[in-house]
C-alpha cells in the first residue's frame, strides 16, 4: 500500500486542467521553445527575440503571433520601453522546468535549482514529500 503523505494531490478543476495544459502548450512548438530560451537570458524587444529565433525560418507578424499567444496564457509579459515593447518571462512560474529538462534529455544526472531546493525529494521513490 502506498504512504498517502507521498502522493501529489491533483486538482481536478476543469480550469486549473485548461490553465496546466496553456502553460505547457509554450513548450509544445519549436518556436514557442525559443523564444521562451532566449527571454530565459534576458527580457528582449520584438526584434531581438526574431533575430534570435532566426529571420530565415519566420516572419516578425508571426513571431508577434506567437509572443500574444505566450502572454495571453501568462507565460510571458511586456512593458512599455518608449515605442518598444519588452518581453520577459512571467515571474509566476519556476523556469527550472526548462533547464532541467535539457540537462536531463542531456544525460545530466545531477540537476538542481537554488529556487526549487525548498522542494525536498524523498530519495527511495522520487516522490515529492507533503
Amino acid at each position: 500500500m502506498k504512504n498517502k503523505k507521498n502522493i501529489i494531490k491533483i486538482e481536478q478543476d476543469e480550469n486549473v486542467n485548461r490553465r496546466v495544459m496553456n502553460f505547457f502548450s509554450g513548450f509544445s512548438d519549436e518556436t514557442k521553445l525559443k523564444i521562451l530560451l532566449s527571454l530565459m537570458e534576458k527580457p528582449r524587444s520584438v526584434n531581438e527575440i526574431y533575430n534570435y529565433v532566426g529571420k530565415e525560418k519566420m516572419t516578425l507578424s508571426a513571431i508577434s503571433h506567437q509572443l500574444r499567444q505566450l502572454s495571453d496564457t501568462g507565460i510571458v509579459f511586456s512593458e512599455r520601453n518608449g515605442k518598444e515593447k519588452i518581453f520577459q518571462l512571467s515571474n509566476d512560474f519556476c523556469w527550472c522546468i526548462i533547464r532541467d529538462a535539457y540537462k536531463h534529455f542531456s544525460g545530466e544526472k545531477n540537476v538542481e535549482c537554488e529556487a526549487c531546493n525548498k522542494i525536498k525529494f524523498n530519495d527511495k521513490n522520487k516522490r515529492r514529500k507533503i
